[in-house]
């Protein structure tokens, strides 16, 4: 399936000149030709990236650009007009991958496009075999834990207890949701059992200078705590 490329910019001649190039490379192109209608169409359609005009209107690319890094690390490329180096640092100060001053060739285009979209599969391949949050980070080949830069030893279920929390840190799993994770029965699980296991995770983590990582949610299970 062809990457979905998101073009936003309101001068059509511009507009134009992408979709001609981008659409002869293969990938499928999405255009908007304001702010407002290219966050729209990332929110509805899930774009593989995203060139947008730094000066367009409705919101500027500068804001749309900041709106998606809130929620998305799709790479993003912003178009400028004057190609300054105030415009440069302001498009990387906002999380944008990379940058192109107008007007440009089909090939200098191109070449950014599929060099972000590779960075982008090198970046997943990673996230494939790996967890991070904050200072804790998990090899998933290895089944290796590092709390910064040290390596701390964990039982097979103490790590797939973390890995299953570190899989979203933001939700709070059940303890049902935990005992399976762990190879266990939640029919003869013991919530005591459970918590001895949180109880010795943190006490690994405390003891290689890590925060307090892993919080109970009363009557429910686990989440990892914010780091």
């Amino acid at each position: 399936m062809a990457d979905s490329i998101l073009i936003a910019d309101d001068d059509p001649d511009v507009l134009r000149f992408l979709r001609t190039c981008l659409a002869e490379e293969g990938y499928s192109v999405i255009e908007a030709s304001s702010g407002a209608e290219a966050l729209e169409k990332f929110n509805s359609l899930n774009p593989s990236l995203a060139i947008l005009d730094v000066s367009m209107g409705h919101p500027d690319g500068i804001e749309v650009c900041r709106i998606i890094r809130q929620s998305s690390k799709m790479p993003i490329i912003m178009l400028t007009d004057r190609g300054t180096e105030i415009d440069e640092a302001m498009c990387l100060t906002i999380g944008a991958d990379d940058f192109i001053a107008k007007p440009c060739t089909a090939r200098v285009l191109n070449l950014r496009v599929s060099t972000q979209l590779r960075h982008k599969s090198l970046r997943q391949a990673v996230e494939l075999h790996s967890l991070s949050a904050g200072p804790l980070r998990l090899n998933l080949d290895s089944r290796e834990f590092m709390v910064t830069s040290e390596l701390v030893s964990l039982t097979k279920i103490e790590f797939d207890f973390l890995q299953l929390l570190m899989q979203n840190p933001s939700k709070v799993y059940s303890r049902q949701e935990i005992t399976e994770a762990i190879g266990g029965s939640f029919d003869y699980s013991s919530d005591k059992l459970l918590d001895a296991h949180a109880s010795r995770i943190r006490a690994k983590i405390r003891l290689a200078g890590g925060p307090e990582s892993i919080v109970a949610t009363r009557g429910i299970g686990y989440r990892l705590m914010s780091t």
